[in-house]
């Protein structure tokens, strides 16, 4: 399965760089929440790849009308296309997401960044990489010394709450980083380039093959209460578990 993640997860990033400088065909989903033909055409291509090798699993997919049925113990949950707004405005900052659960619980994950060639992935129990070589988190045991991203929520009243906990955090550490892209945001803690990423509206999506990315790299996801991390968690704290308490710590007050 983590081979044809691949091969789906390749396909689609090939199709999003083809289409990269064509005119955009945007249509809005919400506040601040946009989908374009590139997104269309990317999930219609991991979708043929994973149907013509697994045709009775579930699949979860952000650009997918309505969650399917449950009909086998393994869900493909995709993100054809993270950070659609970079993406639209050619800002190089989005990504290709698979993973794969079973019985709820993920057990693979590719993450594919087309700009840049960077390929992540991770299965449960056997470490994570990129482009085949081997990942861990930082070692920085201090938030004064942490780079920390995050990324903004689209509705008003989210986006406020990062603006405080922004104030809240800002103050205390090295400083902070927003890639637009929360997939690639917590890959990066996977590699060691963020100690931390904070965010307050994941989706399943988008978090499920970047949290066993970083678990499998030594590191540690949390909601902002400290408990383990799962698929309906819109919360999340990921870091390189070295300085994860401190950061509850901080995020605390606003909570």
């Amino acid at each position: 399965m983590i081979d044809i993640a691949i091969e789906a997860a390749r396909e689609a990033a090939y199709i999003l760089m083809e289409k990269l400088n064509e005119p955009r065909e945007i249509r809005v989903k919400g506040d601040r929440d946009i989908v374009t033909d590139a997104d269309l055409a990317a999930q219609k291509a991991i979708l043929q790849i994973i149907k013509a090798h697994y045709p009775d699993h579930d699949i979860l997919s952000e650009e997918l009308a309505h969650k399917p049925e449950r009909h086998s113990d393994y869900c493909w949950i995709i993100d054809p296309l993270d950070g659609t707004t970079n993406y639209s405005r050619r800002y190089p900052s989005f990504s290709v997401s698979i993973a794969v659960s079973f019985k709820g619980e993920v057990i693979l994950g590719v993450v594919y960044d087309p700009f840049r060639d960077q390929l992540f992935r991770a299965q449960r129990g056997e470490g994570a990489h990129l482009n085949g070589e081997r990942i861990r988190v930082s070692g920085r045991e201090s938030c004064s010394e942490a780079l920390i991203g995050l990324d903004w929520a689209r509705r008003p009243k989210e986006r406020a709450e990062v603006v405080r906990l922004v104030e809240a955090i800002a103050p205390l550490v090295r400083t902070l980083r927003t890639p637009g892209s929360a997939i690639l945001g917590l890959c990066y803690v996977a590699s060691g380039w963020l100690d931390g990423y904070l965010n307050i509206t994941l989706k399943p999506w988008d978090g499920a093959a970047s949290s066993l990315i970083i678990r499998e790299a030594g590191g540690k996801v949390t909601d902002l209460a400290g408990r383990p991390w799962h698929l309906d968690s819109p919360q999340c704290l990921a870091s390189n578990g070295l300085i994860h308490q401190e950061l509850l710590r901080m995020l605390e007050s606003v909570r």
